[in-house]
């Protein structure tokens, strides 16, 4: 159950992450209507999970090493609190979403797109390395324990995505600049924190325990 929490809980805050990928999903939907924002889910989350079988995969054969723990603890908790830092003090675009006629595209053009945005951004690998850096080194899941938690993270974060492209309209009025400030915020704060804990563990292997 704690597992399963933990795989809807980063889901959730993923799901809040107000980048790229989340408006160009609106605005599909805004434009086109629910499936092509459903089918560019689909793409979404597909990449997603083919980041975490690569990264989970890489790093999942070095985890009985304890200096390579350290530094991997060391690695996700920088990119964490850089990426929190970003999300703090990221600007606010001050334009909104814009509706357009719907317009008749096919499904796997959508699958593609979702896809290939996601894909190309870098920092998405970099942000998967620092969430299984915590998976590994702070929750110390095993093989099919971390399945889980992965399995649940991206049916959460596809879920609310479907969730997005059907209330695409009435979210594009929601997310004012001032509600993507304190998301951002919010957002910012969660990752600073979950980088704390992995550089505790660091210092824990030093010898050097902060946080109790």
């Amino acid at each position: 159950m704690d597992i399963i929490l933990n795989g809807l809980g980063f889901g959730l805050l993923l799901c809040v992450l107000i980048g790229p990928v989340f408006f160009a999903l609106l605005q599909n939907s805004v434009e086109k209507g629910f499936w092509p924002g459903f089918f560019m889910a689909v793409g979404i989350a597909i990449s997603d999970a083919s980041y975490i079988v690569v990264t989970y995969l890489g790093i999942s054969q070095l985890v009985d090493n304890p200096s390579f723990n350290m530094w991997l603890g060391g690695i996700g908790g920088s990119i964490m609190l850089i990426f929190g830092i970003i999300y703090i003090a990221k600007p606010i675009p001050q334009k909104g979403l814009k509706q357009l006629h719907a317009e008749e595209t096919k499904w796997f053009q959508q699958i593609l797109k979702g896809f290939a945005l996601n894909g190309i951004n870098p920092f998405v690998l970099i942000f998967w390395i620092g969430i299984i850096s915590k998976v590994t080194v702070d929750f110390q899941y095993s093989n099919s324990e971390a399945i889980t938690f992965f399995s649940v993270l991206i049916a959460t974060v596809f879920g609310v995505d479907v969730l997005k492209a059907y209330f695409a309209t009435k979210l594009s009025q929601i997310v004012t600049p001032r509600f993507m400030k304190i998301m951002n915020r919010v957002v910012g704060i969660a990752l600073i924190l979950f980088s704390l804990r992995l550089f505790n563990f660091v210092l824990e292997g030093l010898g050097i325990n902060l946080m109790g």
